[in-house]
């Protein structure tokens, strides 16, 4: 397919058109829906650290209930890019714990803690650093939120792309217990009990548990095994008491422990592609759904875990609010990259993390023309990771070390000049400081180089924006926003001049316009908005054909795209929803030296066109009711690399999930058939193309899967 995205207008276009025919059915409806028909048509989010309608908030930002996490199959990180335009969420390569998130084309593929993600993941109020543990389950949840475009001002840290923000449900006190299972093929077995009272007369009190079991979907023909399993059991615990009339607190307790096998990748070279690109065969059957490995014993063990207290106090005319946490994570990985018989490349790595943070919030009441919020914020780091790389021979031991400490003090207010126009502007100021060290030894246990520096960076990033409610159904804004990623250094390193090549921070700007209406009394949303990323020093990380990590800035980058989210209640019982990004993305301004690299190359994970379509519909069955769903999703082509190598390129792709169930009057109890994948679509998730190493290897997505879910309320 090829896709006219300058300035996408062809897109938008059939968008609009497509939206038109989905909602002509509403006109025909002698008692049309409204609002009340759709108890989750207002919908309420907190991504300015204020709750607030999300039609009412001037910027791009999609919310899932826990409601429609369940009916739309949402259950996973990576299940969110069925629902938010312009996105990229996949497993990150070789393991099934990390998440790989481009969001607008933007984003980090390198899992080790040196290279910083540019979409910040958030679990309430605690940033969450690496990507390594955090591809999340949907467990215990209000509602997730995606921000999409730079979050400079108040989230900061890393969150150049953007930010996805979990909302755990708040314990009410509220006796309840309930448990769910879903069962299918490749021996799929999950189990989900959760439930909420009170201990004594002042603590409220909530848990979750959860267990996830699959087999591998991938054959390791050298000893008939599967591969690429899931397996861990997670906990949840949370506490809200009163501490005084005006001083709420919460605690949140969370651990998980898996030990998932490595996600092993298959060989894409097969007797076509010998003939076609001259590399070596290393898929001599032609069957991805089969792999080949030398590695009698892989490894991809994980525990992780931590605690937060939030205080809110009420001090009259504003909120006090102070959060501290403490998270740590521990994640061992041997695994065989190459995807033959002969060793390659392989790669083990042992990683300890921790991290604790501070923030405090001053928050308004919002009484008054004038609404802020104000903010301190302390974050440190430390991670420690002996690696080994075995490429032809076992390699030697590099011991990679880094302490991260970052502050900011921040702050946004609104000011709104009548009932119409509203005016933003916002500031945060950061300094970041990384203490790094790189001890490599050879194979022989000698001393190779030693490395160590520290560097800080500062930032001042800002916002402002002026929007207008301009009806009681139609807002209207526009922004400019900047972002900051700091400079980092490379943990991959295999010489002490490859080690001291300190990478630049990472800037970016964002215009945006934007507009977001509601029709049919409330039951219709339609939301657009048009933007620009003007990136400076953009962060890059690739492997060079010789298995070598390159961590790189390019000079420029130019993203522009339109995104649109619209959803309709076209009756009580029918629901139609439809999202669509475009992307038109190009590096700029690169040196002589560097047009090679950029000149006339795409940015990875950036498709030029994704949409997504769901729909869902109601109908009465004696005591209780028929729910039937179903999702599909479109992403357009895209390229795993920076070299844009063909041979590993993600060709355009279609998914389509379904789900049909009963539902008891009062939600007692449910039952469903469900499907995923349900046309069996193949397609890349991540691959390395080194040619050195004659390795050119694909991640493949989990294949057709299907079972039934079966839910009791016991109170």
């Amino acid at each position: 397919m090829t896709v006219d995205t300058n300035f996408p207008a062809r897109s938008t276009l059939a968008a609009a058109a497509l939206l038109a025919f989905s909602a002509a059915p509403a006109h025909a409806q002698t008692t049309p829906a409204t609002a009340a028909d759709n108890n989750e048509s207002v919908v309420t989010v907190s991504a300015q650290r204020r709750n607030e309608e999300i039609q009412k908030a001037p910027l791009a930002i999609t919310a899932i209930s826990s409601k429609e996490m369940d009916l739309k199959q949402i259950r996973r990180l990576d299940d969110l890019k069925l629902e938010v335009p312009n996105i990229v969420i996949e497993q990150n390569t070789g393991t099934s714990t990390g998440a790989k998130i481009f969001m607008r084309g933007v984003g980090t593929d390198e899992s080790l803690f040196t290279a910083d993600p540019s979409v910040a993941i958030y679990i309430d109020d605690t940033y969450v650093a690496r990507q390594t543990g955090a591809m999340f389950d949907m467990f215990d949840l209000q509602r997730v939120e995606v921000l999409r475009g730079p979050q400079g001002t108040l989230y900061g840290r890393n969150a150049t792309g953007g930010a996805v923000r979990y909302i755990t449900k708040t314990p009410s006190g509220e006796q309840r217990l309930e448990a769910d299972t879903r069962i299918g093929n490749l021996g799929r077995i999950d189990a989900n009990l959760s439930g909420g009272g009170r201990i004594g007369d002042t603590v409220a009190a909530s848990f979750g548990l959860m267990s996830k079991h699959r087999d591998g979907y991938l054959r390791d023909i050298t000893n008939g095994s599967k591969v690429n399993d899931e397996q861990m059991v997670g906990a949840r615990l949370g506490l809200a008491m009163s501490l005084t009339k005006d001083t709420s607190l919460r605690v949140s307790i969370d651990t998980l422990k898996q030990r998932s096998g490595p996600v092993y990748a298959s060989g894409v070279i097969d007797a076509a592609g010998n003939a076609k690109f001259n590399r070596p065969i290393n898929n001599a059957d032609g069957n991805l759904s089969t792999i080949e490995t030398n590695l009698n014993t892989g490894i991809n063990d994980l525990e992780q875990g931590g605690i937060s207290v939030t205080s809110s106090t009420d001090m009259g005319g504003f909120e006090w609010r102070n959060i501290a946490t403490y998270r740590r994570m521990h994640n061992e990985l041997f695994i065989d990259l190459d995807g033959s018989r002969a060793t390659s490349f392989h790669l083990y790595q042992n990683q300890t993390q921790n991290q604790k943070s501070y923030e405090s919030q001053l928050v308004s009441s919002g009484k008054g023309p004038l609404s802020w919020t104000a903010g301190l914020f302390v974050f440190k780091e430390h991670n420690d990771q002996p690696t080994r790389q075995d490429i032809f021979a076992t390699g030697g031991i590099t011991t990679v070390k880094q302490d991260t400490t970052a502050t900011a003090l921040y702050g946004q207010a609104d000011y709104r000049f009548n009932s119409v126009v509203k005016a933003t502007f916002g500031a945060r100021s950061s300094r970041e400081t990384k203490d790094f060290s790189l001890n490599a030894a050879r194979a022989n246990g000698t001393l190779n180089f030693d490395f160590a520096a520290k560097n800080s960076w500062s930032r001042t990033d800002w916002k402002l924006g002026l929007d207008a409610q301009v009806s009681q159904d139609m807002l209207l804004y526009g922004s400019a926003t900047t972002g900051f990623k700091s400079g980092g250094f490379n943990g991959r390193a295999g010489t002490a001049a490859a080690a001291a090549l300190t990478l630049k921070p990472e800037t970016v700007l964002t215009y945006e316009v934007g507009m977001k209406a509601s029709f049919m009394n409330g039951a219709g949303r339609f939301n657009i908005n048009v933007f620009q990323n003007d990136y400076k020093d953009l962060q890059l990380t690739a492997f060079n054909a010789a298995g070598v990590s390159v961590l790189t800035n390019a000079a420029s980058a130019v993203i522009k795209g339109v995104e649109i989210d619209t959803s309709a209640q076209l009756t009580k019982a029918w629901q139609v929803s439809m999202n669509l990004g475009t992307l038109d993305a190009k590096y700029k301004d690169y040196t002589t030296a560097n047009a090679a690299t950029f000149d006339g190359k795409q940015l990875k994970q950036a498709p030029k066109l994704q949409y997504g379509l769901s729909t869902s519909y109601r109908v009465a069955m004696g005591n209780g009711s028929m729910v039937f769903g179903a999702q599909m999703k479109h992403v357009g082509e895209h390229f795993q690399n920076l070299t844009n190598s063909p041979i590993i390129k993600t060709d355009a792709y279609s998914i389509v999930d379904a789900r049909a169930g009963y539902e008891a009057a009062g939600g007692k109890w449910s039952a469903s058939l469900w499907g995923k994948n349900l046309a069996n679509k193949r397609y890349y998730t991540g691959g390395f193309d080194l040619s050195a190493l004659a390795i050119a290897d694909v991640y493949l997505n989990v294949p057709r899967t299907y079972g039934v879910d079966l839910k009791y309320r016991f109170w």
